[in-house]
């Protein structure tokens, strides 16, 4: 498996490092925000780069991107991402996000849902003035979480499934069962359970109208979006 190279671009007023690796339809993937973060936490799904473009930003204020005083919030993240599209030229694409990540993905998904395929949402973290302005967003999302998920609990992943309503939502038996790890094991997915959570993320980015039980009012509308999506492969 080839290791994604690295090349910082010019978004605006930001320099934006971003990995690039893979052929295929683009899969943009968003880091969470702990101390740290990077491209690089989202190593475990590397492995799709075998059918897919994966497109790994580090986010204004971590890695090697610019650094201002004060970071963007995830509306001004996600804005960042809307721009780095346009730079990119990625007419189509998925887009995935782990905890604060998933939060600016559905800001993106809110504000430039244009040229969006699908939603991947890993423990992701929401804002409350979000939800109830997703079910306009109407694109195929899988959500996954850890059951004792004890950072952005489980609930928080019915939540959004409920508010996304063309979502489905796995969740994966209990995570942190050696005491000898941090509470937050759970929520970091990615490291704890990167090999389900990529055999799940494949599953879905393969064929993703089909794994989502849509409202039956907007059955004809994701099936003319996927034909669209087929002709353009």
């Amino acid at each position: 498996m080839d290791r994604p190279k690295e090349k910082v671009v010019d978004v605006g007023e930001y320099r934006v490092n971003v990995a690039n690796v893979g052929s295929g339809r683009p899969v943009i993937m968003l880091h969470g925000i702990e101390s740290g973060s990077t491209w690089k936490d989202w190593d475990a799904l590397l492995p799709l780069s075998d059918k897919y473009r994966l497109v790994i930003p580090d986010l204004i204020g971590f890695g090697k991107s610019s650094r201002p005083t004060e970071t963007p919030d995830y509306r001004g993240q996600a804005r960042l991402v809307h721009d780095l599209v346009e730079v990119l030229k990625l007419e189509r694409f998925a887009l995935a996000g782990v905890s604060w990540g998933g939060q600016v993905a559905l800001e993106v998904a809110l504000g430039w849902p244009g040229g969006l395929d699908s939603l991947v949402l890993v423990s992701s973290t929401y804002d409350k003035a979000q939800l109830p302005k997703l079910e306009k967003v109407r694109r195929p999302a899988l959500i996954v979480w850890a059951e004792d998920d004890m950072v952005a609990q489980l609930k928080a992943g019915y939540t959004l499934r409920d508010a996304l309503r063309t979502s489905r939502l796995e969740v994966l038996a209990p995570v942190a069962k050696d005491p000898r790890h941090d509470f937050r094991i759970a929520h970091r997915l990615l490291l704890s359970r990167g090999k389900e959570v990529a055999a799940i993320a494949r599953r879905f980015l393969d064929s993703p109208g089909d794994s989502v039980a849509e409202p039956p009012e907007l059955e004809d509308e994701l099936r003319g979006m996927a034909l669209k999506r087929d002709k353009e492969k």
